[in-house]
């Protein structure tokens, strides 16, 4: 082979071998479709936004330095398949499970488009998941939100972190001067 040849050839081996492994792309991770189903709120007045079933409300309880979300199905006479709350303020503190019997999980999953650990109660396949994590607001009331939430089964756990993870913070729209 003459060296005028070389050159070319050895650039189309290369090209060859460069769109071989560009088709070995990771495809996307497909989104839950059960996230369709939910439409996002607001927290409350906070900067707090989740998305949570079209049938589920969000309901304020304030305390004299911290505020508490419970978010549950607006038909108050429907079984629950899994509600849910958040604590916002500087002082948060675990529950514990409601039976000796209840076996305790830790498992890390997403808030805040952060990981967190979460521990998960399982008693008698009735789920309570909680998980402390820093709020990010320099607001100086709430440092801390407690997330928790009650799920009736494993599939219904499921949807419970699925909504969690749904959990953002937005900025306040900044009028102009």
């Amino acid at each position: 082979m003459s060296s005028n040849l070389k050159i070319p050839f050895l650039s189309l081996i290369l090209i060859v071998i460069i769109l071989g492994c560009s088709d070995k792309k990771t495809k996307p991770i497909p989104e839950n479709p059960y996230l369709k189903e939910l439409t996002e709120k607001q927290i409350g007045e906070t900067n707090y936004y989740i998305s949570i079933p079209k049938k589920y409300t969000i309901k304020e309880n304030r305390g004299p330095d911290f505020s508490v979300y419970y978010f549950y199905p607006t038909d108050t006479t429907a079984t629950a398949a899994f509600s849910g709350g958040f604590y916002f303020g500087n002082h948060p503190s675990q529950f514990g499970p409601s039976s000796d019997s209840c076996k305790t999980e830790k498992i890390k999953r997403k808030i805040l488009n952060k990981t967190a650990d979460w521990t998960v109660y399982n008693c008698k396949d009735i789920y309570s998941i909680q998980s402390i994590v820093e709020s990010g607001s320099n607001e100086g009331w709430n440092q801390y939100i407690h997330a928790f939430a009650n799920a009736n089964s494993a599939a219904d756990l499921k949807k419970v972190f699925l909504i969690m993870e749904t959990m953002k913070k937005k900025e306040p729209n900044k009028q102009p001067k």
